[in-house]
């Protein structure tokens, strides 16, 4: 069944208006064909069964075809073809005079066809089906020989068809122009709406195009990152050896016999140099259990007070180790500024040249 009214329902348009309005009109056909057959049984038993059926079955036949022309596309014709089946069954009797007081009653039946037209047809065909119907009326009342004026009985019953005729084709008209014009706002709408999404999607895209990007720019710009910081840490580690080796070249430890080492200072002493100078002669003593270290000071250009103390905190540490120290190389300015300093270097053995230092050293 679902497939069937799928099929049915199939019509070759792309106007949501024309597809609304041709599936209405199909539903209406098939209300029709259904009210004929229902009818078909009163028929037979009427006083002409064979014009009532005969008229039903064309009434069907037509409705069938109303339904195929509108599946094929075409909305008003089909439509049309619909009301004019609607239209005849009422104009008919009344040309015929078939019915007692037919040609009185028959006609308000007329509006039927209006109310149809205002749901299947475009608002402006309205004015089309009103002409029909009152053309029509006129021609089966002359058919019919019938006066609509011939009296005041008849002449109100008539003018409150026609009134009736057109009252109806102008409210059918309004209302549907009104609901023409809220479908048209609506579509308009919908189609703000769609713009409005694809605009949005666009958007989308291309923000999560930037965003791709920008996170493939950030991770770049990460890595690049990691790898100076690879690389400063490299530095910075090649440049503590390097200090490190600086450190060791200022203060260097000779070691010139098995258990005698000799420390050239040269340039000034400062802080940092003297505990250079205390740290690699303690290691040096205890990596190479020395018994003598020579300080040679020749190169120094000045021993003042802080340099004496370094000094002096080496020779008792090197004690302390079982190492002797020896100054040498203490040029003459040099004794008398540590004389004029009051600085006691008596606990040192102190001699001029490192050459005389190591031949009393090996004579020991």
């Amino acid at each position: 069944m679902h497939i069937l009214a799928t099929w049915l329902f199939q019509i070759r348009t792309t106007n949501e208006d024309d597809l609304r309005r041709g599936r209405t009109s199909i539903v209406a056909a098939l209300i029709m064909i259904g009210l004929a057959i229902l009818a078909l049984p009163i028929s037979a038993i009427s006083t002409n069964p064979i014009s009532s059926i005969a008229t039903l079955a064309i009434g069907i036949i037509a409705y069938l075809i109303s339904i195929i022309t509108i599946r094929a596309g075409f909305i008003n014709a089909g439509g049309l073809i619909l009301i004019n089946f609607v239209t005849l069954p009422i104009l008919v009797p009344i040309a015929l005079n078939t019915l007692s007081n037919g040609s009185v009653t028959l006609p308000f039946y007329l509006a039927l066809s209006l109310l149809v037209a205002g749901i299947i047809l475009r608002p402006p065909f309205i004015w089309i089906v009103l002409t029909v119907n009152l053309v029509g009326l006129f021609i089966v009342w002359n058919i019919a020989g019938y006066n609509p004026f011939a009296n005041m009985q008849t002449l109100s019953l008539s003018t409150a068809a026609l009134f009736l005729q057109v009252s109806t084709a102008v409210f059918t008209f309004v209302g549907g122009q009104i609901t023409a014009t809220i479908l048209r706002e609506a579509r308009q709408l919908r189609e703000e709406a769609r713009q409005s999404a694809a605009q949005l999607a666009t958007l989308n895209a291309t923000l999560e195009a930037q965003v791709t990007e920008r996170t493939a720019a950030l991770q770049q710009a990460l890595h690049e990152l990691e790898q100076r910081a690879t690389e400063q840490a490299r530095l910075l580690a090649e440049n503590e050896q390097q200090r490190q080796a600086i450190r060791e070249l200022s203060v260097p430890v000779l070691p010139v016999r098995e258990t005698t080492l000799v420390m050239p200072l040269v340039g000034a002493l400062d802080t940092a140099r003297l505990a250079d100078m205390q740290q690699q002669a303690l290691e040096q003593i205890a990596r190479t259990n020395a018994r003598d270290l020579f300080i040679d000071v020749t190169g120094v250009p000045v021993i003042d007070t802080q340099v004496a103390r370094g000094l002096i905190q080496v020779v008792e540490a090197a004690r302390l180790m079982g190492t002797r120290v020896t100054l040498v190389g203490i040029r003459p300015e040099v004794a008398q500024t540590l004389v004029t300093l009051g600085i006691d270097l008596r606990s040192i053995r102190t001699f001029s040249t490192l050459q005389t230092a190591l031949g009393e050293g090996g004579r020991r």
